[in-house]
């Protein structure tokens, strides 16, 4: 009798382990641009692309998230067009407008490059934290982006 309760058991034990599967990794999205070679006009292929990235950690907090996003993308044929070095100083929210403050490097962007790095982050932002409006600090610069404001693939040319 003894010998048939410890066999039962054992393999319950076995049973149960059988079933287990490991936890899946959470999966967010940022967004990033594509490298030269891979942007194909007239395609659904646009110049900011999300790239899915699994995170160890489960329940990240959003600025775990977002340093992570500023370390650049992991995956080939994409790059991060926020200056090498910026690093997140502070994140706040303002009623539905989420502040990022950014090290002094993110203020020396300007013009069209300022502009793709800022619709990157925003579209990571509302990834991340469903965020429509972003306002973005770096040294005494402040940058107010909407995810309306930034267009993603324009096929208005008909091709």
């Amino acid at each position: 009798m003894r010998r048939a309760v410890i066999t039962l058991l054992l393999f319950s034990m076995v049973l149960s382990f059988a079933g287990c599967k490991p936890e899946a990794k959470p999966v967010y999205t940022f967004y990033y641009l594509r490298t030269a070679d891979t942007i194909r006009h007239g395609s659904e292929d646009a110049l900011i692309a999300p790239v899915t990235v699994e995170i160890a950690t489960p329940d990240a907090e959003l600025a775990y998230l977002l340093q992570l996003y500023l370390d650049g993308p992991t995956k080939a044929n994409y790059v991060n067009p926020i200056p090498k070095g910026t690093y997140l100083l502070s994140t706040l929210w303002e009623e539905d407008t989420l502040i990022v403050v950014l090290s002094r490097e993110f203020s020396q962007l300007d013009h069209i490059r300022l502009t793709l790095a800022g619709c990157c982050l925003t579209a990571t932002c509302n990834a991340l934290a469903g965020t429509e409006t972003i306002l973005i600090r770096s040294a005494d610069q402040s940058y107010k982006f909407t995810i309306n404001d930034c267009i993603f693939l324009d096929d208005s040319t008909g091709e």
